[in-house]
C-alpha cells in the first residue's frame, strides 16, 4: 500500500504475540496486524501491503528492537517462507508451539484449566536434518538444473544446494541427481515448457541411510533417464530409483502411476522394534527420531492391556496400530488409501503379526459394520490428516470406547473435533509434540476417557 504520496507506507509497529502459523502479531490503529518474521516484545518498521476491514498484511522491512531469542538464519530459508520459526532459538520454539496449541483452543474450544491439561512441548531429538523425505521443484537457471522451494507467494525458485532440515543422505544425492539431470541435458518441466522432469524426490531410511529417489515428470518418454540412472546407481546408498509420472490438471506433485527404474520398490524403516517398508508415496512421518518419542506417548496414553481390542482409524501403512500391536490383543485398522492398506498388510508379514486386520474404505461406514459384527473396542487410536475426524467424530462417540488417543498435526480441527469428543470423554491430557523444528506445526497425543 502507498500514503497519500505515492510512497509504500512504512509504520513503527510493537509484536505482541506469536500467530497461529508463526507470524507475529501487533496493532495498527486498533487492528490487528500480521507480520512474518516478526517475534513478540520486538518493536519493527513493516510495510503495509493489505488491509481488509479485519486485519492488516505488514512485510518486515526491519527489526528496530530485536527479542534476545532471535537468532540468524540462511538467506534461502527467509525467502521460501517455508521454515517459519527458523529464526528463533530452539527453547523459544517450543513454547511458542505451545502457545500457537492453546491459542487455537481459545479460538474454537474453550478448555476447562488449559495451563494444567496442555503439557510443556516434548522436544525433537535432532533439530537439524531430522527429515527423511524431501520434494524439490525444478528449473534451469543459466544453464544448470537447479532445486529449491518456491520464493513465498511466488513462481520463483530459490535454490537450495543443502536443506539443513533434510537427512545429510538426502542432501547428497539430491545434488548429485540434478548434476546428472544437467550432465545428460535430460527435458526441465518448466512454466514455460510443460514437459520433462518436475521434482526431485529423496527418502532416506534413518534405519539403514538406504536412499530412494523419486523424478516426478509429465510423461515417462524421457530421453538420456537410463544414463542418469546408470550413474546414480552407482552410489552404495543408492537403493531405489523411481519415475512417476504426475498428471498437472490434479495440481499434486505426484500422479498414481510409479515405474521402478532400479532396485527395490520401497526401503525400509524402523521405529522401535517395528520395521516399515515404503514406497515412494507411502506416507509416513518426516521426523522418524520423534516418530519414537510421539508413538512411545501414544503407548503411554493409551495404557494397553494384553486383553484390549484397539481401533486404528486413519491407519496409513499402519504405523502407529503395529507399533502399539505387542501391547494389546488385536489391532483393527482403516483407511480410505487402498494402496496405504496395501503397504500396511504388508508390513504385518514383514513383522510377523498375527494380531492385525487392514481393511480399505470410508471409516464412517467400516466402523459400524465391525460394531454389527460384535466387534467391541476398548481403546481407539486415530491420527486424521489436517482436515481432521470430520464426521467420525460423531460416529467414535457410538464406538463407546473406553478410551481415545488422539493423534493430531493441526490445532485448529483437533480443537473443533474435541469439542463433539467431549460431549462423551474427558480430555486428560494434550501433550504438545515438535516434529518439525524450524516451522511453526505442532502435533499433539490427547488422552480422552469415557465419562
Amino acid at each position: 500500500m502507498k500514503n497519500k504520496n505515492g510512497k509504500k507506507l512504512n509504520v513503527l509497529l510493537t509484536i505482541k504475540k506469536i500467530g497461529i502459523n508463526g507470524e507475529g502479531i501487533g496493532y495498527y490503529k486498533k487492528k490487528i496486524t500480521f507480520v512474518k518474521g516478526a517475534l513478540p516484545d520486538e518493536v519493527i518498521v513493516c510495510e503495509i501491503v493489505e488491509e481488509t476491514p479485519k486485519y492488516i498484511i505488514g512485510k518486515l522491512v526491519k527489526v528496530k528492537e530485536p527479542s534476545p531469542h532471535r537468532v540468524e538464519i540462511k538467506r534461502e530459508y527467509a525467502e521460501s517462507g517455508a521454515y517459519g520459526l527458523a529464526h528463533v532459538s530452539y527453547e523459544k520454539q517450543l513454547e511458542y508451539k505451545r502457545t500457537i496449541l492453546l491459542d487455537a483452543f481459545d479460538k474454537y474450544y474453550r478448555l476447562p484449566k488449559p495451563d494444567k491439561l496442555v503439557l510443556k512441548t516434548l522436544a525433537s531429538p535432532v533439530t537439524e536434518g531430522y527429515r527423511n523425505k524431501n520434494q524439490f521443484p525444478l528449473a534451469v537457471r543459466n544453464g544448470r538444473v537447479i532445486a529449491g522451494l518456491y520464493r513465498e507467494g511466488s513462481n520463483d525458485l530459490v535454490e537450495i544446494n543443502e536443506d539443513l532440515a533434510l537427512h545429510e543422505n538426502g542432501n547428497k544425492i539430491t545434488n548429485l541427481a540434478k548434476r546428472l539431470l544437467g550432465k545428460y541435458k535430460v527435458e526441465i518441466s518448466t512454466n514455460k515448457k510443460n514437459y520433462g522432469v518436475k521434482y526431485i524426490a529423496t527418502r532416506t531410511s534413518f534405519y539403514n541411510g538406504d536412499v530412494q529417489v523419486t523424478f516426478v515428470a509429465n510423461t515417462d518418454k524421457i530421453k538420456n533417464m537410463d544414463k542418469v540412472v546408470n550413474e546414480l546407481k552407482r552410489e552404495r546408498i543408492v537403493k531405489s530409483i523411481i519415475l512417476n509420472i504426475t498428471n498437472d490438471k490434479d495440481h499434486l506433485v505426484m500422479g498414481t502411476e510409479s515405474v521402478t527404474l532400479y532396485g527395490s520398490d520401497y526401503i525400509v524403516e524402523k521405529i522401535g522394534d517395528i520395521k516399515y517398508e515404503l514406497s515412494a508415496k507411502s506416507f509416513f512421518q518426516l521426523n522418524p527420531p520423534a516418530t519414537r518419542k510421539l508413538y512411545d506417548k501414544v503407548v503411554e496414553f493409551a495404557a494397553l492391556k494384553e486383553t484390549d481390542v484397539v481401533l486404528d482409524a486413519f491407519c496409513g501403512v499402519g504405523t502407529i496400530g503395529q507399533y502399539v500391536s505387542r501391547n494389546c490383543k488385536e489391532v483393527y485398522g482403516v483407511d480410505i488409501i487402498p494402496a496405504a492398506i496395501k503397504d500396511a498388510n504388508d508390513n504385518v508379514k514383514l513383522n510377523n503379526l498375527t494380531n492385525c486386520t487392514y481393511v480399505a474404505g470410508d471409516a464412517n461406514k467400516i466402523v459400524p459394520r465391525w460394531k454389527k459384527k460384535g466387534i467391541n473396542f476398548d481403546v481407539a487410536i486415530v491420527d486424521p490428516p489436517r482436515v481432521g475426524l470430520g464426521p467420525l467424530a460423531k460416529n467414535l462417540l457410538a464406538v463407546d470406547a473406553k478410551k481415545i488417543v488422539y493423534v493430531s498435526c493441526n490445532p485448529s480441527t483437533l480443537a473443533r473435533d474435541l469439542k463433539v469428543l467431549t460431549r462423551k470423554y474427558k480430555i486428560r491430557r494434550i501433550q504438545p509434540v515438535d516434529m518439525f523444528p524450524g516451522t511453526a506445526a505442532v502435533e499433539a497425543v490427547v488422552e480422552l476417557i469415557r465419562k
